[in-house]
């Protein structure tokens, strides 16, 4: 997922509430350190996260789908998932138009291994139920 606008709209709706916690802040850095950011990237990303949500507007579905794919399998790659790491996936997904609901849906499909690739046309097809209307 190394793409800046979806790092800077990820980045953005961990800020939006005004409530960007010590656990959002750890997540997304180890996000960034598995996609191979730098720190000096991330903090420039920071600096420009989109906090209005322009940004999710003009994100494809695909790429919505991407982001909560890379978000539940971060939350599963130490083994244990953490009730701040559900609340913050849901918190993700709601802003780019899903039902909470959908971590736990993505949750019992991906594998914890982030090098392992899941079939994103499969899910992308499944996704569309979770859909906010």
């Amino acid at each position: 997922m190394k793409d800046v606008v979806k790092f800077r709209a990820l980045l953005g709706i961990a800020q939006a509430d005004g409530e960007f916690d010590s656990s959002e802040k750890e997540f997304i850095r180890h996000l960034a350190e598995l996609e191979g950011l730098s720190m000096a990237e991330l903090k420039e990303l920071l600096k420009s996260a989109d906090k209005t949500g322009s940004l999710i507007k003009n994100l494809g579905f695909d790429d919505k789908v991407e982001i909560l794919v890379y978000t539940v399998k971060l939350m599963k790659i130490d083994g244990k998932v953490l009730l701040s790491e559900i609340k913050f996936g849901e918190k993700i997904a709601k802003a780019l138009g899903f039902e909470e609901k959908v971590i736990g849906f993505l949750s019992g499909i991906l594998e914890s291994n982030p090098n392992d690739t899941p079939n994103l046309g499969s899910i992308n097809h499944r996704m569309r139920k979770y859909i906010i209307a």
